[in-house]
């Protein structure tokens, strides 16, 4: 009934930079942006984006766990799961292999800002215009942490939204959900209460269908609640949760914690699934926005404070920051500096490139006079680090912590650990049938 063997895992939906080089460029017709459009086809209503079911081996696999006759899907987005990351998931993997190993692509940068932006509007970064996580914006003329919707120099939570900036104008083009509107289908957000309405939020078009849960248990008893009011109304429904994000880069991706965190999210949801109703009208997309690279103690690169004082004269701002990639906002004529600086400093461990190398090498396509805006954003150099680098920008003087934290976990880059992560979808009765749950 189900495919094997289907090749669509690994280094074969995405391509290499340069032979062994071991950063790879996104793939934009397998893309993580295109779930939940793809969902919203799967319920009749025409996204106007890129859908999955243009890609012959994802729709046979979506056809034979049989998405299509369905009123309601619940795209389960989990931060942070890779496709190695996903054994960890022991019935959530065995299933995944048996609905034919499907694996969508990230998008570049791999950091939550961009990735889960480009979820909720079906397009990549430099097309929505959130093109990293602390990235600069001359609207605001300053570099902006958008997770928190607030500059770096003010960095308290959604201090841009108290000051009455209206933050969706950071948006190039608009989100998904207006095509929802008038359909009769109706949509549900279901994220942690530390997230929504805050930060990031605000701008993905949603705060009025946004409900808030504390755990996992109260989502997924929360997700029961909706499934339940909204019986025989055809029903998009997303699930946001970032625990694993938050374990694999305190502990690292493939640590004990994050394994007992993969244990807790799979309990929990097959505690769900055996308990719901209504098998034969459910879908579920589980996915991820983006994986996890270790990062190595050796191969992480030191600035202090006056060696970061040589580079900032160079720039027109404070660099931005997307987990292992930094942006570089570089004044008239001092390119050969920062290129210089750069190359000194860091070595082997990352690739400086220019905007339009970023462009060339990650098949990016700003849209026509967008190109300056998408520009001025992401960088005039951005560099990208290598598996296991990472640069870090000391303080000279930092309280004494009374446990001292060492982050394993960081993404940003684009090798195949950040890059690639695994799509389980089915039917609920057909998804319950392979974690062997039964009726």
């Amino acid at each position: 009934m189900f495919l094997r063997g289907v090749p669509l895992v690994g280094d074969l939906i995405v391509e290499e930079l340069k032979k062994g080089c071991g950063l790879y460029r996104p793939n934009y017709k397998q893309n993580i942006f295109s779930v939940i459009p793809t969902a919203m086809s799967l319920l009749g209503v025409e996204p106007g984006r890129p859908t999955l079911l243009s890609n012959r081996m994802v729709k046979r696999c979506l056809e034979e766990a049989y998405c299509f006759d369905v009123d309601k899907v619940v795209c389960i987005v989990a931060d942070s799961v890779d496709v190695r990351q996903l054994p960890l998931f022991e019935k959530l993997y065995e299933a995944w292999c048996l609905l034919g190993e499907p694996v969508l692509s990230s998008v570049f940068p791999t950091v939550t800002s961009s990735a889960i932006v480009s979820i909720h509007s079906g397009l990549p970064p430099e097309r929505h215009g959130i093109v990293g996580h602390k990235v600069w914006f001359q609207q605001l003329g300053t570099v902006v942490d958008t997770l928190k919707m607030a500059s770096i120099r003010a960095p308290s939570m959604d201090r841009l939204v108290k000051s009455g900036v209206d933050v969706r104008v950071l948006l190039l083009e608009n989100c998904l959900y207006r095509m929802i509107e008038g359909t009769g289908v109706a949509h549900v957000e279901i994220m942690p209460s530390s997230i929504a309405r805050t930060g990031l939020s605000h701008i993905l078009g949603a705060e009025d269908v946004t409900v808030e849960f504390e755990n996992l248990v109260d989502a997924f008893s929360t997700l029961r609640s909706v499934l339940d009011k909204y019986v025989g109304r055809k029903t998009l429904i997303n699930v946001y949760f970032d625990l694993t994000d938050a374990i694999s880069h305190k502990y690292g991706p493939l640590s004990e914690e994050y394994r007992l965190t993969a244990h807790h999210v799979e309990e929990v949801f097959l505690h769900f699934l055996k308990h719901s109703g209504n098998d034969d009208k459910v879908a579920f997309m589980f996915f991820s926005d983006h994986g996890q690279e270790e990062v190595s103690e050796e191969k992480t690169v030191k600035v202090s404070e006056d060696e970061a004082e040589v580079v900032l004269q160079y720039l027109r701002s404070p660099p931005g920051r997307s987990g292992r990639v930094i942006h570089f906002y570089v004044k008239d004529g001092k390119e050969d500096d920062v290129r210089r600086w750069v190359e000194e400093k860091v070595g082997e461990n990352g690739l400086l490139m220019s905007f339009d190398d970023v462009c060339k090498f990650f098949s990016l396509k700003p849209k026509g006079k967008l190109r300056g805006e998408v520009r001025s954003r992401m960088g005039d150099f951005v560099l990208v680090m290598n598996a296991g680098a990472e640069l870090k920008f000391q303080r000279k003087e930092e309280k004494e912590k009374l446990i001292e934290e060492k982050w394993r976990g960081s993404h940003g880059s684009m090798i195949l650990n950040e890059l690639l992560v695994p799509l389980v979808a089915a039917r609920a009765d057909i998804l319950k049938g392979l974690l062997g749950l039964g009726k």
